[in-house]
Order: structure tokens, then sequence, then C-alpha cells
């Protein structure tokens, strides 16, 4: 199509005023800007008469139908459990069950009557060492029975200073 037709064209096939003398003298003389011309007006009408006589007004519910479905397929993110309203609920009772199972774990864990550890001061346990000579100093593992060695190994640690 030639330029002098193309700077008119939508305002003629929108019905909006008639042709001008210019226009109107090439499409009587252009054959191939002539088919052109008439295949655009005759869709031009057929899109006119799809047009809705009134305005289209959406369902109730549309746009909540709409959001709905774009929040359904939005993709799943594990920050999105804590928006939800039963969060709150379900992590105050989890804590709780929490805070029963571990006082019913401590609470069964300690023995109610168990004695209180013995007291001893390392200068007794120093005497007491001494007073026993057959406890053998660490030096000599290799030569004595195991015991021995064990409660030599604990008086050195228990005096050590």
């Amino acid at each position: 199509m030639h330029e002098q037709v193309r700077a008119h064209l939508e305002d003629c096939l929108a019905r909006r005023g008639s042709l001008p003398e210019g226009v109107t003298a090439h499409l009587d003389s252009c054959s191939d800007c002539r088919a052109e011309w008439d295949a655009m007006e005759s869709q031009a009408m057929l899109l006119r008469c799809l047009r809705a006589a009134e305005e289209a007004d959406p369902r109730p519910g549309f746009y909540a139908r709409v959001l709905e479905r774009i929040d359904s397929q939005r993709p799943f993110s594990i920050w999105s459990i804590f928006l939800e309203p039963a969060f709150g609920p379900r992590l105050a009772i989890a804590s709780a069950v929490l805070a029963v199972i571990m006082g019913v774990f401590l609470v069964s864990g300690e023995p109610m009557n168990r004695p209180a550890p013995m007291q001893m001061e390392p200068a007794s346990l120093a005497t007491t060492v001494a007073d026993n000579e057959d406890v053998p100093s660490p030096a000599l593992y290799g030569s004595v029975d195991q015991p021995q060695v064990r409660n030599a190994v604990f008086v050195s640690l228990a005096t050590y200073r």
C-alpha cells in the first residue's frame, strides 16, 4: 500500500470521515491498493459486528477467583508457612509439648535419694596415699597389676597443684 493511502487508513476504516480527493483518485487508479483497501474495509466491518452492544461487567466474585488462582499457582516457599493463620497455635502447642517432654526427662533422669558425693580434701588424700606403701608410682606401669596403676594415677591427679 502506498504512503498517501496509508496516512489516512485509520481514520477512514473507523468511519470518522470521508476519504480525501487524492486518496480516492489513487484507489481508483491503483488496483493493488484498492484490493488491500477492500480487504481491510471488510475486516473492519466484521470487527464492528463483533463489538458488544453495551459494556459487559464481570460476574460477582470474578476478581476473588482470579486472585485465588494466582495464589494457587505461586511456587511454594518454606517461608510461607510462617504467614499461615494456623501457625501461631501450632507453634504454641509444639512448644508446650516440648517443655513437658523435657521436664519429664529431667525429673525421671535424676534419682531423688542419691547420696551426696563424698568430699575429700587433697591433704587427707595425700596422707592416705603416703600411709599406704603398696601403691606404686606411675613409672612402674609395666610391672604392676591394673587396679593399682589406676589408683596411683588417681592419687597423682587428685594431689596435683
